[in-house]
């Protein structure tokens, strides 16, 4: 059976960007977490949350305009979310996430297939949850604010001057997979956007963003492509976000180093004042071939690190979450892209590196 909107919920909701980018660990109500709920040998479709519910508040299609009823619909029972016999909640089966052919997969570790879509199809198949949790739970890597290492970006936003923002990476950075670039409801922005948009509700500036990211590219290609896609823009503040197609290609992390280093170093030639903020990638399903050498990227980048120049890691954040949650929970295309839900944890993460803690709720 299905639901409209609660009225408490349409007040907890009125602005879904405001909600978007509350930070996760510092709440007691985790909003609009996804899961993919699976069946398989038999049993009803299932999930995990990533915080034990104190109460679960709702549970909606991905969309958010549809509401699933507790006791019709799904329970919450023994540390999981279940689907009860009959629901009209979406779901995938153990069959259709490994299908016995080629046709929309990847090869799957150990033989077999895995499903592979772009577009809004696993967005469409998974849930979202809200509820209430205890306070403190998440154990993972937090962001820092990073204002003492970025002091001319923090200088233009806390003077409202024009902040030029440029993001440049592979298809993660552009945005593949976020429903708002799909054309699904709720519309979530790339986190790219995200970010920008934070910045502007924070500081009340104006925030020019551009985003030159283009999808199945490498730093190789960041490198031998950096004067037209960011020297050009003159940004004040880059973003570079590459590291899934260069681990999937097994790039040594000496390699990928030396070009995220002339990446900044040829930005800088031309703006010896231009800050930047590295990004260590999410993970690629740990079942596919895709899993190369992301992993050993964040140390690297950390090398790079220093006046001017700031990590996030996203392999840490990524990797905690999927030590509670399948990789099918987080996934856009369910090989190497993130789901809003995700991608919020991207914005989140970066924006409390240029936000201080104790002002960012």
């Amino acid at each position: 059976m299905l639901f409209g909107f609660s009225t408490h919920l349409m007040a907890q909701e009125k602005d879904r960007i405001n909600t978007a980018l509350m930070y996760f660990w510092k709440t007691t109500t985790m909003y609009n977490e996804s899961v993919l709920m699976v069946s398989g040998n038999g049993r009803l479709p299932t999930a995990h949350l990533l915080f034990t519910p104190n109460k679960i508040l709702s549970v909606r299609n991905a969309g958010l305009n549809l509401e699933y009823k507790e006791g019709i619909d799904w329970e919450y029972r023994d540390g999981q979310l279940n689907l009860l016999k009959g629901s009209l909640a979406p779901s995938l089966s153990q069959a259709e996430l490994y299908p016995d052919t080629s046709t929309n997969t990847f090869p799957k570790k150990g033989g077999g297939f895995i499903l592979f879509k772009e577009g809004s199809f696993f967005h469409e198949h998974q849930l979202a949850v809200t509820y209430t949790h205890d306070s403190n739970l998440w154990k993972g890597t937090v962001s820092q604010f990073q204002g003492k290492n970025i002091p001319v970006v923090m200088d233009k936003l806390k003077r409202k001057s024009i902040l030029k923002l440029l993001l440049f990476g592979d298809s993660i950075a552009a945005g593949s997979n976020a429903s708002g670039e799909t054309g699904a409801a709720p519309h979530m922005p790339s986190w790219g956007k995200l970010v920008a948009e934070g910045l502007r509700r924070h500081y009340k500036g104006e925030i020019e963003f551009t985003n030159t990211s283009v999808g199945g590219k490498d730093s190789k290609w960041g490198l031998e492509t950096v004067k037209e896609n960011v020297v050009a823009h003159d940004p004040d503040l880059v973003i570079i976000a590459f590291g899934m197609n260069d681990g999937t290609g097994r790039m040594e992390p000496k390699r990928f180093k030396a070009n995220i280093k002339g990446i900044i170093k040829t930005v800088r030639r031309h703006n010896p004042k231009a800050e930047f903020i590295l990004v260590a990638t999410m993970l690629p399903n740990p079942e596919s071939n895709f899993v190369g050498t992301q992993t050993h990227f964040k140390k690297v980048l950390d090398e790079l690190t220093g006046p001017g120049i700031v990590l996030v890691d996203m392999t840490a954040v990524h990797g905690e979450l999927l030590k509670y949650k399948s990789y099918q929970d987080l996934t856009g295309n369910d090989i190497n892209h993130p789901n809003d839900f995700l991608i919020r944890w991207y914005a989140q993460e970066i924006l409390s590196t240029l936000i201080q803690s104790d002002t960012a709720e």
